[in-house]
């Protein structure tokens, strides 16, 4: 891990094994493998509420009409077409 500021966290020694079991694994250090994991799982949240945000978007037909009307306006200024949602 390239930061300099660390912390401590209280795992179960469980966790902890595990931890370290797939660090080994890995042939990283802890912390990487730690950093890795909080970063995929930001960013599967992240995805999740983009994908529940278009599920909103697709149960309102006015919503989804008004999508659609902006995504053409926004496609005809570029040469290839968006992918259709």
């Amino acid at each position: 891990m390239a930061a300099t500021d660390t912390t401590t966290i209280r795992v179960p020694v469980e966790t902890r094994d595990q931890l370290n079991s797939l660090a080994a694994r890995r042939g990283e250090p802890a912390g990487d493998v730690v950093a890795k994991l909080v970063s995929a799982a930001d960013e599967d949240a992240m995805l999740a509420e983009v994908a529940a945000g278009f599920e909103k978007i697709a149960a309102d037909p006015r919503a989804l009409s008004a999508y659609r009307a902006e995504s053409e306006e926004l496609e005809s200024g570029f040469e290839a077409p968006a992918p259709e949602w």
